[in-house]
């Protein structure tokens, strides 16, 4: 066992432990505390990281560095312990509400974007009739004109609406 004093304070000191000490930090970690080797490393970096930025004195680097990487392993299990890992079969268990959710956006999207096509009293006219819920003779009080008139506008931007959705989902070729 090494109980010699090593002053840490040299990057170079460090680098010769890393190398030095790195398979039995591993070893700690792997083995004894069957801490994946992937995560192992991370530990292992953590140590010395913590030894470089320790201001105490080590009287002994091995104990110490053994010591740190055994807490980091201990440290690393209470973490994952506070995570539940999703199950295997996750896209059983999602939202049936979201199946559709891309195409309802996408459908959103491409209507905001025919509305923007349409003349401002088309669009008035389809938010008052369509959005708000408003009857055609409401729609014809709010636009100061005849109750049939409003009917034509509806059914007129309605079917504007339309073909300017249809050409912007069109597949062209």
């Amino acid at each position: 066992m090494d109980t010699s004093v090593v002053p840490h304070s040299q990057p170079a000191d460090v680098g010769v432990l890393y190398v030095q000490y790195r398979d039995l930090l591993l070893h700690v970690a792997c083995r004894k505390f069957r801490v994946p080797d992937s995560d192992a490393e991370n530990l292992m970096q953590e140590v010395f990281l913590a030894y470089m930025q320790t201001e105490a004195r080590v009287e002994n680097t091995k104990a110490w560095l053994v010591a740190a990487m055994c807490n980091a392993s201990r440290h690393y299990w209470r973490q994952q312990s506070r995570t539940e890992s999703l199950p295997d079969d996750i896209s059983d268990h999602s939202d049936p509400v979201s199946h559709g959710l891309a195409d309802h956006f996408a459908v959103t999207l491409t209507l905001r974007k025919a509305l923007r096509y349409l003349q401002p009293r088309c669009r008035e006219t389809l938010y008052l009739h369509y959005y708000e819920g408003r009857s055609a003779v409401d729609v014809a009080r709010e636009m100061d004109t005849t109750s049939r008139y409003a009917e034509k506008l509806i059914h007129n931007c309605l079917k504007r609406v339309r073909e300017i959705y249809f050409s912007i989902t069109a597949v062209k070729h």
